[in-house]
């Protein structure tokens, strides 16, 4: 039988998960799932200081995917600004989950960093003020979905070099997807798709926006090391190998006032 899950900030990791005794942390709530299983997370503000990790153990499968979502019209605001510098607010290693209308803020590094995870459905999700780039996805995470979420105010002091919205980029898989999202004011570009090695790659983004980066929160300028491109696609640690290729489709996408290129 599947299972639905709560989680409240006011909840205690003791309590069974009932919607009458929720749990008090989502790190709970994700030891406990199965596939096809569902976790609602109530609004509210979560003080978190550690990285809630999905492991590949955790894993739903495509005809049960794992949900994560907020619950009904709430909003749930993961606030991860007591984090050490590099650590990130969740890292999804796993396969088959569908994580919505969550807001994560603050992290020390990525917001969320999609490691090792493919065929996984981000939605309605907002990443702001976190200290390297909002959404991340790394070592051939492919095949992920991210629908109508945002990205902005993220910015990695001192250097302020690779704060990104959103970034496809360095070992990054095949077959990502973005749709409807939004890419505003991060210190380095709205989108980047810089590639590490020796790569075959296609990402894909579909009525995108993306204005105003290059630049901190209060419109200063964070200094040479911040690119400010509205959509980076391109461009790797050896560019001119025929080898290492990032195909980009963009349809229907918006770059304005960004710092460098759109």
């Amino acid at each position: 039988m599947l299972a639905q899950k709560y989680v409240a900030s006011d909840g205690d990791d003791a309590n069974p998960g009932t919607f009458e005794q929720p749990f008090g942390t989502i790190a709970k709530a994700v030891a406990e799932v199965l596939p096809g299983d569902t976790i609602y997370v109530r609004g509210g503000l979560y003080a978190l200081t550690s990285t809630v990790t999905i492991s590949a153990a955790k894993s739903g499968t495509e005809s049960q995917p794992i949900t994560l979502t907020s619950f009904q019209d709430e909003i749930p605001l993961l606030d991860f600004s007591g984090q050490s510098f590099g650590s990130r607010g969740i890292s999804l290693r796993a396969n088959y989950w569908h994580i919505r209308g969550l807001q994560i803020k603050g992290a020390g590094d990525n917001g969320m960093e999609i490691n090792f995870g493919s065929h996984n459905l981000i939605e309605n999700c907002a990443f702001f003020e976190n200290r390297d780039s909002g959404l991340q996805l790394s070592n051939g995470s492919a095949n992920n979905r991210i629908i109508n979420c945002d990205s902005y105010y993220n910015a990695d002091p001192p250097d302020f070099a690779d704060a990104d919205g959103f970034a496809p980029k360095l070992t990054v898989g095949s077959g990502n997807y973005f749709y409807g999202c939004r890419a505003w004011g991060n210190v380095d570009d709205g989108w980047d798709g810089y590639l590490r090695g020796a790569d075959d790659v296609t990402t894909t983004l579909e009525n995108c926006w993306t204005w105003g980066n290059g630049y901190l929160k209060d419109g200063g300028d964070p200094g040479p090391q911040a690119n400010g491109n509205g959509f980076k696609m391109g461009g790797g640690d050896n560019s001119n190998s025929e080898q290492l290729m990032h195909h980009a489709i963009l349809i229907n996408c918006v770059a304005f006032d960004n710092k460098n290129k759109g």
